[in-house]
C-alpha cells in the first residue's frame, strides 16, 4: 500500500519547533537519549541541564546549542519516542495490505507503546507535575499524542477513501481507537495491579479492539 495518504499531513510537521541542530546528529541523539532517561528517572523538576550534559558526555554549552530550554528538550524526547510508533512505521512490516491487516499492525505497534514501562513512568511524571498547572502536560500532548492522532486520522482517511470505512470525524475516530487500545490492561498497569502485559494478552486485546473498531466504522 502506498503511504501517500499518510504523507498528506507532512506539511504540518514543518510547523513543529526546531528539533535540534543537524550539524551534529550524534551529539543531538546522545542529548535526547540522556534527557529521556533522566526525565523518566527523576521527573521534570528533578532533571537539570547539567545532569543531561553529564549523562550525554557533552558540555552544558553544547546542550544549550542544540536545545534552548529544558521544556524544548522534554518535548523533543517525547516526539522522538512516539514517532517510532507512527502508522507509517508499522505499515512497513505488513506484506499483504488489507483493512484488517493494516489496522492490526498499527494497533499492535501503538499498544506496545501504551503498555510499555516507559509510558507508565511518563504517566507518573505528568501526574506528579499536574498540581503546578497544565504546562508540562501541554508540551507532552503537542509533542506526541496530538501528532499521533493526526497520523491515525490520515491512516483512517486512506481506508475511508478506499470505501471500506465510513467515518465523519477522523480525529474523533483516531482518539477512540487509542482509548480502546488502552482498555483494561492499561488501567491495571496504571494502578499497579500488574507490572506488564504478556504478548499473548496484548495480542488478544488488540484483536478484540480491531474487531470492535471495524464493526463501528465498516461501511455498510
Amino acid at each position: 500500500m502506498s503511504n501517500t495518504a499518510l504523507a498528506q499531513k507532512g506539511a504540518e510537521d514543518q510547523s513543529k519547533p526546531s528539533r535540534g541542530r543537524p550539524r551534529d546528529v550524534e551529539k543531538n541523539r546522545a542529548i535526547i537519549d540522556a534527557a529521556s532517561r533522566l526525565f523518566l528517572e527523576n521527573g521534570f523538576d528533578g532533571t537539570s541541564m547539567d545532569e543531561v550534559a553529564k549523562r550525554a558526555g557533552v558540555s552544558k554549552q553544547t546542550v544549550y546549542s542544540h536545545f534552548s530550554s529544558k521544556e524544548q528538550l522534554f518535548g523533543e524526547s517525547i516526539h522522538i519516542t512516539i514517532e517510532k510508533y507512527f502508522p507509517d512505521q508499522a505499515l512497513q512490516e505488513v506484506r499483504s495490505h488489507t483493512l484488517e491487516a493494516d489496522l492490526t499492525a498499527v494497533s499492535m505497534r501503538f499498544a506496545h507503546l501504551l503498555m510499555s514501562q516507559d509510558a507508565m513512568a511518563m504517566h507518573r511524571v505528568l501526574v506528579s507535575a499536574a498540581p503546578r498547572g497544565p504546562e508540562l502536560a501541554q508540551i507532552f500532548w503537542e509533542a506526541g499524542p496530538a501528532e499521533m492522532i493526526v497520523k491515525l486520522s490520515a491512516f483512517l482517511k486512506y481506508w475511508v477513501d478506499k470505501g471500506e470505512l465510513e467515518i465523519d470525524d477522523l480525529e474523533k475516530a483516531g482518539a477512540r481507537l487509542i482509548s480502546l487500545l488502552k482498555g483494561k490492561p492499561h488501567f491495571e498497569m496504571e494502578i499497579g495491579l500488574r507490572d506488564s502485559v504478556s504478548d499473548d494478552v496484548l495480542e488478544a486485546h488488540v484483536v478484540d479492539v480491531v474487531k470492535c473498531f471495524i464493526k463501528l466504522y465498516r461501511k455498510s
